[in-house]
């Protein structure tokens, strides 16, 4: 990778479509996984798949965080390559230099990218930038059709010597409608099968989720009235287990809630466009 080098979203979808072939096919255990700095954002897509227009503001809690982290590294540092700072959006967070430093002294070793939409970019501070140049941390920007200085983000990533990945492109990007069914009445094999979200996984406060939509289904629930179930056996208790075989095995197959997603009415053809928090967006 390369200072401000644009990558097409085309190209991103291909490099994890390729891991997501890898991952079901059980060749290695390597894994990667998501930290939520903030439930909300600050563009809120239409559709978005953390629920994040529906969301309350909240943020991640360093302390619980720096504790969750230390617990998740003894458990599993070797099988993690990549870590996502993401949200909604992670900009928002007022002491995101303090978990980038947390994040990188439990897992020295892996790849960690700050996943943002990047209006706030060109607003950080010098401290924000330094302390992602000194722990070596990816920006990789989505991929919206919004106006932002990227000219201006760029030429920061350059006198820091950041690496930018800019998605950044001049289309009207199209988005993917996720549709979930409240009945559950779908088969949580096929949906595991053919789901692409299983790569997302989430720490989310003292839990490790399969995906972003098990671990923040309850915005919906509470936005809209729904009765999606989260089960014991959706999630792994990090402080429950005693070594990395459960979550492995964890991590191999379809988890309860998987019932509750059409894979097959998933609509990539969605034209991007700001959230009106409909329930349409979603089911």
């Amino acid at each position: 990778m390369y200072l401000g080098k644009i990558i097409t979203f085309k190209t991103v979808e291909k490099i994890y479509r390729k891991i997501h072939i890898f991952y079901l096919r059980k060749i290695s255990n390597e894994f990667l996984f998501e930290v939520q700095l903030a439930d909300h954002c600050n563009l809120n897509c239409v559709g978005c798949s953390h629920f994040s227009p529906v969301a309350n503001e909240h943020f991640l809690d360093v302390d619980r965080y720096k504790k969750d982290c230390e617990r998740f590294s003894e458990l599993a540092k070797k099988y993690v390559v990549l870590i996502h700072l993401c949200g909604g959006e992670p900009l928002l967070h007022k002491n995101i230099t303090e978990i980038i430093e947390i994040t990188r002294s439990n897992f020295d070793k892996a790849i960690i990218k700050i996943i943002t939409n990047g209006i706030l970019l060109p607003k950080m501070g010098e401290d924000f930038w330094n302390v992602c140049k000194k722990n070596n941390i990816i920006i990789a920007i989505t991929a919206y059709p919004i106006n932002i200085n990227t000219k201006k983000i760029c030429e920061l990533a350059l006198q820091y010597g950041i690496v930018i990945e800019n998605n950044q492109s001049p289309y009207t990007m199209k988005f993917r409608k996720d549709v979930y069914d409240d009945e559950g009445i779908q088969n949580p094999k096929d949906s595991f099968r053919k789901c692409e979200r299983i790569l997302c996984h989430q720490l989310y406060e003292g839990k490790f989720y399969m995906c972003q939509v098990s671990a923040y289904i309850k915005y919906i629930n509470k936005h809209f009235s729904k009765k999606f179930e989260i089960l014991p056996e959706d999630y792994i208790d990090i402080y429950k287990i005693k070594n990395i075989k459960p979550l492995l095995k964890y991590l191999r197959k379809s988890i309860p809630f998987c019932r509750y997603c059409n894979i097959d009415a998933t609509d990539n053809n969605i034209t991007w466009g700001i959230s009106k928090k409909d329930i349409s967006e979603w089911m």
